[in-house]
């Protein structure tokens, strides 16, 4: 894992902050639908409270003689004169079990519609953050790539960000529901009766301590959750990426043993958490039992005293009742907030990098006439700080010119063609494009003028004219076509029978190394950028593939500044210019004449290169 995104998990802000914070940020878009959700969602809550009523009205009808009270009897009168009720009980309770019918639809119908609107908008929350993240993701440099693994960003962008719906559907809806419907029972609980009313709030108190107590273990608790999960999703992503290697070095059981032994982890961390949440839950549903028991007794009491009618004991105990339900909800909403949270954590450990390669206030875009004239400026650079790979690196690259960089591993080719594309910048020193800093173009500019030929192409599992076309988009069939002739893929192209729109599957995998090589260097050409990095482009080619593949290299070369990072010498004897490179600095430059003609690294290098293989019998 990056270090940044360690210290950032060292001082990771309070649960309902964190909440706050992504709830602030996802809610733009969907103010007025979740308003009028939430305000359905109370309307229902209001209902809800009318249901003990009618219970309370029937128990009483049948345990008390005397007429119902005045405005069920004016609303009795009513129906009598339409409908022929002989008995007035019995048309009271028909009448309140209507009545009792008619408050569960309207609550019900109510229910679903805001259901409907405030999950939505939780479901477009999560769209929004996941296109954030991605993009966030996508803007980072090499080096925080190179630190995160794929399948931790993958699960950050696909799960973690289910946080702000957990956070709004499961979280701030229920809180709000649950806040309004205890405020209107304890109105009607302590007007009923105000001692009752205050016992039930009491232990409501208690359980609302309980929950807080459980927070903190329920976060830490749900934060190793998802981690654990993200690298079990990290296994099994990159055991698939190389299951070439594992069927052919016979690995299988030792990934499989890999994978279950990070299943278990994750399994573990999951049974720690239902533990915790279950037994949260269990001293929940002791209180509530408790609690219910003492408003009976309570409620019992005042009815044999005459102070309450029976009724009143239906309608307490479903107060009673209905006041720990949301107190239940808010004990399981701050449970699902803790858990929410722990992937809000993740998330904004993400959006809260700034990219380190971005463009300065004062950068302006490249324009069309681009020489392509490149210069080292004293450049020196390292990953860490404790390690430089180029060391006051001095060099000017001549517009249309070619140059080589060749050199041991790790001499720092592939780095100073990284500083070119600026997917880092110099620690000390400047480059220069035609006389101006990098860091005074803007990134995008800069890169459109710039193509890549990397010695791995990456590919894309698409059609190969997908393929081709992603360095320009907006490229006509005439374009693609052109660029797929110059790289030499025509033939092999057409010969496909779906042509361009052949798919060649996840990394190209269904095309030979050539044929990739050959999409890669077409989606170059199609591209038409002043500028070529060619990164070793013929590795891992036989003879005569190589062979026609470098003669494809020499056309896009041609009028190009091209630069070229290579191992093998005899692809280079013919640029204009070869850069000897060790240890970060620039020991040898010239022709691939010259550098012979001296006694230096180069020329140790090519004759190595050049000695013919002895055979088995030689060696022994």
């Amino acid at each position: 894992m990056d270090p940044s995104v360690e210290a950032a998990r060292v001082a990771r802000p309070g649960a309902f902050r964190t909440a706050a914070r992504l709830l602030a940020l996802c809610m733009k878009g969907e103010i007025w639908p979740s308003t009028l959700g939430m305000v359905l969602m109370i309307a229902g809550s209001g209902l809800g409270l009318l249901q003990p009523w009618p219970l309370k009205f029937i128990v009483d009808a049948l345990t008390i003689k005397g007429p119902p009270p005045g405005f069920i009897a004016s609303t009795l009168r009513v129906i009598s004169r339409a409908l022929p009720i002989g008995n007035h009980k019995m048309g009271l309770i028909v009448l309140l079990c209507a009545a009792l019918l008619l408050i569960s639809l309207a609550s019900a119908a109510v229910t679903v519609l805001s259901t409907w609107l405030l999950i939505s908008s939780g479901l477009r929350m999560v769209f929004r953050l996941r296109c954030r993240v991605f993009e966030h993701i996508q803007r980072q440099p090499p080096a925080f790539h190179d630190a995160t693994t794929v399948g931790d960003s993958l699960y950050r962008i696909t799960w973690d960000t289910y946080s702000v719906q957990s956070l709004f559907n499961a979280g701030l809806v229920p809180a709000i529901s649950s806040l309004v419907t205890l405020a209107g029972i304890a109105a009607v609980m302590v007007g009923q009766d105000w001692s009752i009313g205050v016992v039930a709030l009491v232990i409501g108190g208690l359980l609302l301590i309980l929950v807080q107590r459980l927070e903190k273990p329920t976060t830490n608790l749900s934060t190793r959750v998802h981690e654990n999960e993200s690298r079990v999703s990290t296994r099994v992503e990159q055991t698939l990426t190389g299951i070439r290697a594992v069927q052919a070095f016979g690995r299988e059981n030792y990934e499989a043993n890999r994978f279950a032994q990070q299943a278990n982890e994750s399994l573990k961390a999951n049974l720690r958490l239902t533990l915790l949440q279950t037994a949260g839950q269990s001293g929940v549903a002791a209180l509530f039992a408790g609690g219910t028991a003492v408003v009976i007794w309570m409620t019992a009491r005042r009815v044999l005293h005459g102070e309450l009618t029976p009724g009143d004991i239906v309608l307490m105990v479903g107060y009673t009742a209905m006041l720990f339900k949301p107190l239940e909800t808010l004990s399981y909403t701050a449970s699902s907030i803790q858990g929410a949270v722990a992937g809000a954590h993740r998330v904004f450990e993400i959006l809260d990098r700034d990219p380190v390669i971005r463009n300065s206030p004062t950068a302006r875009p490249l324009g069309a006439g681009v020489a392509g004239t490149i210069e080292f400026d004293q450049v020196s650079f390292g990953y860490r700080a404790d390690q430089s790979a180029l060391c006051q690196v001095k060099l000017m690259i001549p517009a249309g010119s070619s140059v080589a960089m060749v050199g041991p591993s790790g001499a720092g080719k592939t780095t100073m063609a990284s500083l070119i594309m600026r997917f880092y910048d110099p620690v000390a020193g400047r480059i220069l494009l035609d006389g101006r800093d990098l860091r005074e173009i803007t990134i995008e500019s800069l890169r459109r003028h710039i193509a890549i030929v990397p010695q791995e192409p990456v590919l894309f599992d698409a059609s190969i004219g997908e393929n081709i076309a992603y360095s320009r988009p907006d490229a006509t069939p005439e374009q693609l076509h052109a660029a797929a002739r110059s790289a030499g893929a025509w033939d092999f192209i057409s010969a496909m029978p779906r042509g361009f729109d052949t798919p060649i599957g996840e990394r190209g995998v269904m095309l030979s190394g050539g044929q990739r090589q050959r999409i890669s260097l077409a989606r170059a050409f199609l591209k038409d950028a002043k500028i070529i990095v060619l990164d070793e482009p013929t590795t891992g080619l036989d003879a005569q593939t190589e062979a026609d593949l470098l003669s494809a290299l020499k056309r896009l070369m041609a009028g190009r500044t091209t630069i070229v990072i290579a191992h093998h010498l005899h692809t280079v004897r013919y640029m204009n210019q070869i850069i000897v490179l060790q240890q970060g600095r620039v020991i040898q430059s010239g022709t691939h004449e010259q550098l012979l003609a001296r006694d230096g690294l180069y020329r140790h290098l090519y004759d190595l290169q050049s000695q013919p293989h002895r055979t088995t019998a030689e060696v022994s």
